[in-house]
């Protein structure tokens, strides 16, 4: 009011009212219940970027109140060590980046040439660009936790766990004409990140921003434009395409690990499908595939291309409309296996047994919480459901 009297302005067009941030059993700390949580002991232990950035991930909404989770024992926090390994990834992110960019690129302006783009480049600029459009509308409408989560799954998920596992083999080769374009690409693609994850984590960003842009100390991230959006970038079909081959990895994988293929033993893979546009989208990343899943040869087959008796030695799972199949006869000691599963296939048939005396019995399910036997009801048909395909693997190794 007294700033409204002697300036006849408003001193503040918009108001942003945060909660309190709670204890561990979600109550208001105060000297008199003696459950405060020191953040210095916090920031000591994790940093200050991390405690922050912690806290406003946390924030469902504006208003909401925030439980802090703390150890009182051992002056531990998991929600803000969450955030200290984020701020590790990007760390790490941008030391892969400085190890394999060259010191004679242009840091002042960066440009990657549109006809070089591959299709993983084309996927992830069509991500940070979807990014820098939501996140810039939750920003303007004062939905801090949101964007922080926002930019925390685009770091974490699609620019570190798989753009980066892209550029690898792509930086390995020795001699590459795309190396420069790679190189401009992935610098254009940090800075974004930095500019918009500073006001959230300020202090480690504007040191990555530096060392990754030789900067002086005299220029300032945090006085950097907003990164600008491109919707020519944006491609949701490419992008539904992507999350679909990331299941088929995580398939493969999974398939690798039931088998019990060592991660050093190459192996071959059969992906067949009636989807013509599928399997034209899994040849152009067919040499990615072999990267990702240690497979030596990857063959990708339309259903009337292949008698499927002929892998009734394979190991199979489906994906929206592929099916995928790992021959393991002549790749694993079978009798290993064959133990291995008998073991699973008698933790199963316990864990269904106690679990169908629990439902039998009358008190627990008239007495017992609704979520309590629901989720025992769940825990049945999942332990059913595992009991059916160990039966079935074990007639395969038959």
């Amino acid at each position: 009011m007294m700033g409204n009297i002697f300036t006849q302005k408003i001193p503040f067009k918009d108001v942003y009212i945060h909660g309190l941030v709670r204890d561990e059993n979600n109550k208001k700390m105060s000297k008199s219940s003696g459950n405060g949580i020191d953040p210095l002991l916090l920031i000591e232990k994790y940093g200050s970027d991390a405690l922050r950035f912690a806290l406003i991930r946390e924030v469902a909404g504006a208003g909401q109140d925030i439980r802090l989770d703390f150890d009182r024992k051992k002056q531990t926090s998991t929600t803000v060590e969450a955030s200290r390994n984020f701020a590790n990834k990007l760390w790490n992110a941008t030391k892969f980046a400085l190890m394999n960019i060259t010191k004679n690129v242009n840091r002042e302006k960066i440009e990657f040439d549109l006809n070089k783009l591959e299709l993983s480049d084309q996927w992830i600029l069509s991500r940070l660009n979807k990014t820098k459009n939501n996140v810039t509308d939750l920003i303007n409408n004062y939905k801090l936790g949101e964007a922080a989560k926002l930019i925390y799954e685009f770091t974490w998920n699609d620019f570190c766990d798989w753009y980066v596992e892209f550029l690898k083999p792509r930086f390995n080769r020795e001699e590459s004409s795309s190396h420069s374009n790679d190189e401009n690409l992935l610098i254009h693609i940090l800075n974004d990140i930095f500019v918009m994850l500073n006001p959230f984590m300020p202090h480690i960003t504007e040191e990555l921003w530096h060392a990754l842009n030789n900067h002086s100390q005299n220029k300032l991230l945090s006085l950097q434009n907003w990164p600008s959006n491109s919707n020519d970038f944006i491609n949701n079909e490419l992008e539904k395409s992507f999350e679909e081959f990331f299941e088929i990895i995580r398939l493969i994988r999974n398939l690798r690990a039931e088998i019990g293929i060592k991660p050093s033993q190459f192996i071959s893979i059969y992906l067949i499908s009636n989807n013509t546009k599928l399997l034209n989208f899994l040849t152009m990343l067919v040499q990615d595939i072999k990267i990702f899943t240690k497979s030596e040869t990857v063959y990708i087959l339309q259903e009337n291309e292949i008698n499927k008796k002929d892998y009734a030695k394979s190991f199979s799972g489906i994906v929206g409309d592929l099916e995928v199949y790992l021959p393991f006869e002549g790749v694993i000691n079978l009798d290993f296996l064959k133990d291995r599963l008998t073991r699973d296939l008698t933790k199963v048939n316990i864990e269904i047994e106690v679990l169908n005396k629990r439902i039998s019995n009358k008190n627990f399910v008239d007495k017992a919480p609704k979520d309590v036997v629901d989720e025992c009801k769940l825990k049945l048909i999942e332990a059913n459901s595992q009991y059916k395909s160990i039966i079935q693997k074990l007639k395969m190794l038959d």
